[in-house]
């Protein structure tokens, strides 16, 4: 069958190689469509790591059960794939926060992934599709809907009324600024650098947009919209830069969430801020169970609209990655692969 490898940095090759064999507990799935996330720009880039070399990448999965031992998957059932898999064992899992697990497995950097024509996946990893929601929307859901729905509902623990700023409308901000309406936030603002990405947050029902520029204070603009500052500023751009603007944007008790993926050190505000606003900056890494599952809900419904989705064969999907990865290619929403 054909896979689409990742050797190291810059390599990416379309290669044949033997078809997997499902291990106990596991099913082979006819993939039907698999998302290009930016984290697998970054093992092109070389600012992120898989677990070993050669791998398969991807990790945004959906298709068809091919061949199944396991009652509870049948053969010829649509499903999706969560990005990642947990043990249940360790003490993260013990407290339910089964995106820390000690033990992760995620696809497409730990085991092969879904950029191929088939792929061996834990039965416990698959989520039903729902009944008409096409592969390429559903496959979405599983890491860019999934993610975006933990950080605004989990982490930042949005709360009807609360005022929300979501920092970069890419495929994951898209979702948030969605997720955060259906929370009941008010208003949900909308801050990027590329205007088109704005014009598409207004349709999505972004209450404000903030175009941001060289040596503008985002924070300045949104305290000014919001009569002092935002209960959640959301990032989604994984820049110091975007952390820091996310955290002046707050107003005292407020919340800001860093998602985005990158490795720049952080510079913020004084320490005295801090204490004095008691401010709070954490973290959101992937989603846990049923996350994806309130996702596929909210698209199946209409409820959620998903990023505009660029579609593409396998067969020339290794040179549109590694020149999105080197910055050659511009994707607006979601690169969706499709054997």
């Amino acid at each position: 069958m054909r896979a689409l490898r990742f050797h190291g940095p810059g390599d990416l090759r379309l290669e044949q190689v033997p078809e997997p064999r499902p291990g106990p507990g596991e099913v082979l799935l006819e993939v039907e469509a698999c998302g290009v996330c930016g984290s697998d720009l970054h093992f092109l880039d070389g600012t992120a790591r898989t677990d070993h070399t050669p791998i398969t990448l991807g990790h945004e999965i959906a298709g068809v059960v091919r061949q199944s031992s396991l009652d509870d998957w049948p053969e010829g059932t649509p499903v999706v794939v969560a990005a990642g898999g947990h043990c249940g064992e360790c003490r993260q899992c013990a407290a339910e926060r089964f995106s820390l697990c000690e033990r992760s497995m995620v696809m497409g950097i730990d085991v092969d992934g879904g950029l191929a024509d088939l792929v061996a996946v834990r039965g416990d990893m698959l989520i039903h599709r729902p009944e008409g929601l096409p592969p390429e929307i559903a496959a979405t859901a599983v890491d860019a809907g999934a993610t975006a729905f933990h950080a605004v509902t989990r982490r930042a623990r949005v709360h009807p009324g609360d005022a929300v700023l979501i920092v970069g409308i890419g495929g994951l901000g898209s979702y948030g600024l969605q997720i955060a309406h259906l929370r009941g936030a008010n208003p949900v603002i909308a801050a990027d650098i590329d205007s088109d990405r704005l014009a598409a947050a207004r349709d999505l029902g972004a209450d404000e947009t903030v175009l941001v520029g060289p040596g503008m204070s985002l924070g300045r603009q949104v305290k000014l919209l919001t009569d002092g500052g935002v209960d959640a500023a959301i990032e989604f751009v994984g820049r110091a830069s975007t952390v820091d603007a996310a955290v002046k944007c707050l107003r005292p008790g407020g919340i800001a969430v860093a998602v985005g993926v990158g490795t720049e050190p952080l510079t913020t505000i004084p320490p005295v801020l801090w204490s004095n606003n008691e401010y709070t900056l954490t973290g959101s890494y992937g989603s846990v169970p049923g996350d994806a599952d309130q996702v596929l809900s909210w698209l199946s419904s209409g409820s959620l609209t998903p990023p505009p989705i660029e579609e593409i064969g396998l067969d020339d999907a290794a040179e549109a990655i590694a020149a999105a990865a080197r910055g050659d290619r511009r994707i607006v929403g979601r690169l969706m692969v499709r054997p």
